[in-house]
Order: C-alpha cells, then sequence, then structure tokens
C-alpha cells in the first residue's frame, strides 16, 4: 500500500469526523434535535446521524443544505464554530 494515499486517506477521514462534530455541536447549541435538523435540511434523520458520526463524507452542496437547515448562518461561520454564535445575537 502507498504510504502517501494510506496517510490522505487517514486526513480525509479526521475531516469528515470534524465536520460531523461541528455539525452535531452547531444542533446542540441551537437547541435542535436530529428530526428538527434533517426536516429543516430536507435530509433523513439517519443521514444526520451519519453525518454526525462521520459515516459519510458529504458533497458541498448537502452541507450547504445542513447549514441552511440551521437557521440564519453562513457556511463560514458555521466552520468556525458554534462560538460563531455569539457574534451573530448581537446583529
Amino acid at each position: 500500500m502507498n504510504p502517501i494515499l494510506c496517510c490522505r486517506d487517514i486526513q480525509v477521514r479526521q475531516e469528515v469526523h470534524k465536520l460531523g462534530v461541528l455539525i452535531l455541536l452547531w444542533r446542540r447549541q441551537l437547541g435542535m434535535t436530529q428530526y428538527q435538523l434533517a426536516d429543516k435540511s430536507g435530509l433523513a434523520q439517519s443521514y444526520i446521524s451519519d453525518l454526525e458520526s462521520g459515516a459519510i463524507d458529504p458533497r458541498w452542496s448537502t452541507i450547504y443544505r445542513v447549514v441552511n437547515g440551521l437557521g440564519q448562518l453562513s457556511v463560514q461561520d458555521f466552520l468556525n464554530g458554534p462560538q460563531a454564535i455569539r457574534s451573530l445575537k448581537l446583529h
């Protein structure tokens, strides 16, 4: 096995996991259930669960749907993490 490809695969899995944790943190910070986020984003609850656990490597279009389902925040705010909520509430 090519060690460079193996290393990249591990890095991709780590980033997918981080993305899932971000979704979970935002959802909890906003007081939403997986069912509520699924409904607002047009995705299945089981898909939200898989995203949060890092089992799925989503497309950007799916991330965009999740971010829109979380409410009025930008993709950049989403990627910055829930600490960005503080600045959103000031506006």
